[in-house]
């Protein structure tokens, strides 16, 4: 007999968030029609609070407009703009993935081996998921991932974001996917954590593990510095610093076309229903399933360059006024 899942409802900032003990379903609350609810949702991901959070990682700070927040927004807003395609390879593709990779993306044949084309899709949708688990679970940021770039040629699966939880010691390795429709995320995130120990293994030796290229958290300096310092394999370090258990939070921003079709108990039981749990390095996993449903998929991601072109024209003007030059 299936489990009866229990869901329930709370508000967050401009959310209705809808949850059960795995999955969440975050509705952006404040809309008319389908044009303000992309709006709304567009405003709230790019709002100066959240493009400052996120540069500074976790230290909440105010936004009050000096110079150097200025120039600390154009740089993060300019990420989602820049004009660099970096092509990821596919492994072992089957006829299904390929279709839904296929609906999702520009593919391309190189030689015989599949490439899959990264836009700025997957940075907004990396960086929502990022905003999510920051404000909302309270999670501490390891590091931003827009500041390090990974060996990802492996697959076009890999870690999207690394979190702590600080109080209970757990590390977060979060999964996002950027889809049309609900159902092709949930293929795609099955397809990426069927090899998310590899994934894992490898973020550890060349994020984690890097004392000079990346400058990690303080707080997970102060938890695992040490034990990381004697590691060359996460198995290694699980056994070294104590692991007993490792989180995975699975985002999936998703469109449904229609604004009267939201329906976010559905999303849940999805989520809940159709991912599949693995157990990685013979420890527990704790996972956290989040829908963000966005209408139209290609609607949200227009709007979103649109409002980042905007506000980097904003930034540039404010910090040229204030240093007395023209950007003529």
């Amino acid at each position: 007999m299936k489990k009866h899942i229990v869901i329930q409802k709370k508000e967050f900032d401009c959310f209705d968030v809808y949850f059960s003990a795995e999955g969440h379903s975050f509705v952006y609350a404040v809309f008319k029609d389908k044009d303000s609810y992309i709006e709304g949702l567009v405003e709230y991901i790019f709002k100066e609070e959240n493009l400052l959070n996120y540069a500074k990682r976790n230290n909440k700070i105010g936004f009050i407009g000096t110079q150097k927040q200025y120039a600390k927004l154009y740089n993060n807003i300019s990420m989602f703009l820049n004009t660099d395609i970096e092509l990821l390879e596919v492994d072992n593709i089957t006829d299904e993935l390929k279709d839904v990779l296929g609906q999702e993306y520009t593919l391309i044949d190189e030689a015989g081996n599949l490439k899959v084309q990264n836009d700025k899709v997957g940075k907004i949708g990396e960086y929502t998921f990022h905003l999510l688990l920051n404000n909302y679970f309270k999670l501490n940021c390891i590091l931003p991932k827009f500041r390090c770039t990974t060996n990802r040629n492996m697959s076009v699966f890999g870690i999207d974001t690394l979190f702590l939880d600080t109080s209970k010691k757990v590390l977060y390795f979060g999964e996002s996917k950027f889809c049309k429709t609900l159902d092709n995320g949930i293929k795609l995130i099955n397809c990426s954590l069927e090899k998310y120990e590899e994934q894992i293994d490898e973020e550890y030796r060349i994020v984690l593990s890097d004392d000079e290229a990346f400058r990690l958290s303080e707080e997970f300096e102060n938890i695992f510095g040490n034990a990381k310092q004697i590691c060359i394999s996460f198995r290694e370090f699980i056994k070294i610093a104590g692991i007993k258990e490792i989180g995975v939070p699975v985002f999936i921003a998703h469109g449904n076309m229609e604004i009267e079709n939201v329906n976010p108990e559905e999303y849940i039981n999805k989520l809940v229903k159709k991912i599949k749990r693995n157990k990685y390095f013979g420890i527990d996993v704790k996972y956290i399933f989040i829908s963000l449903p966005v209408i139209d998929k290609n609607k949200f991601i227009e709007r979103a360059i649109i409002k980042a072109v905007k506000k980097q024209d904003e930034y540039k003007n404010k910090i040229s006024r204030n240093c007395g030059y023209s950007t003529v």
